[in-house]
């Protein structure tokens, strides 16, 4: 599982993973966990952000906003 848990935090963490070599594989696990739930959040709020941001445009826009989003 450490592996697992190493690769998902040099994925996010880049060249800084070395900050995180010295925990234990159950605090690596907890930090995963956390970075995910935070990551979830900040998604959902991207997407409500998005959502007001195309109702605040004329509706002759929305159509092509929303394409150009790739939503």
């Amino acid at each position: 599982m450490r592996g697992d848990v190493r690769e998902v935090l040099t994925h996010w963490l880049g060249a800084d993973v070395r900050v995180v070599e010295g925990l234990s594989d159950e605090a690596l696990e907890e930090l995963r966990d956390v970075l995910v739930a935070a990551r979830e959040r900040q998604a959902t709020a991207i997407r409500a952000a998005s959502a007001e941001a195309l109702r605040q445009m004329p509706p002759v826009l929305r159509g092509t906003v929303s394409k150009i989003l790739g939503r």
